[in-house]
């Protein structure tokens, strides 16, 4: 087995590749719609192009919202390329894009997830812009093959507590 150095949860999203682990910024916005404010962003640190996972209060997990920055509009505040469903305020991490929407010439990681007897997974593996979807069952596990493909992107899950594993 690898030896994993960085890991983050997973947002399942059928336009955004996983991105980065690890925070770049983390903060609470009072704000929706496609406009984030924050008492102040690191703009060195933050660009338009990465991507922002948004949850509750407190709880930024695996239910979180994932959108991309557009810009930064100044040290307070960003603009998204989609509005923010979940309701004001709200708490948000930034994280650096793995190629936003792109799906060729991206890093990949190993992705481990909680699933279920006949609980399907749906994701794109580094290098393809195709989907490819397994379902787990008793004499096969996806676990095992999901260790050994590297994924940009999990297109759709009926698992919970999916978790990117980075060895780079």
């Amino acid at each position: 087995m690898s030896d994993f150095t960085r890991a983050i949860p997973v947002v399942v999203s059928t336009t955004l590749n996983i991105p980065e682990p690890g925070a770049v910024y983390k903060g609470s916005s009072s704000t929706n719609g496609t406009t984030v404010t924050s008492t102040g962003f690191l703009t060195s640190n933050v660009k338009g192009g990465d991507s922002i996972q948004v949850g509750a209060t407190g709880v930024v997990n695996l239910n979180a919202e994932i959108h991309t920055i557009i810009s930064v509009d100044s040290d307070t505040q960003l603009t998204l390329s989609t509005g923010v469903v979940i309701a004001a305020p709200y708490d948000f991490k930034i994280y650096r894009a793995n190629g936003g929407t792109l799906l060729e010439g991206n890093s990949g990681y190993s992705v481990l997830a909680q699933l279920d007897n006949g609980d399907n997974i749906t994701f794109i593996p580094v290098g393809q812009t195709e989907k490819v979807s397994l379902t787990n069952n008793t004499s096969f596990s996806v676990t095992e093959v999901l260790s050994e493909i590297k994924v940009q992107r999990v297109v759709s899950c009926d698992g919970s507590n999916i978790i990117a594993l980075d060895t780079d």
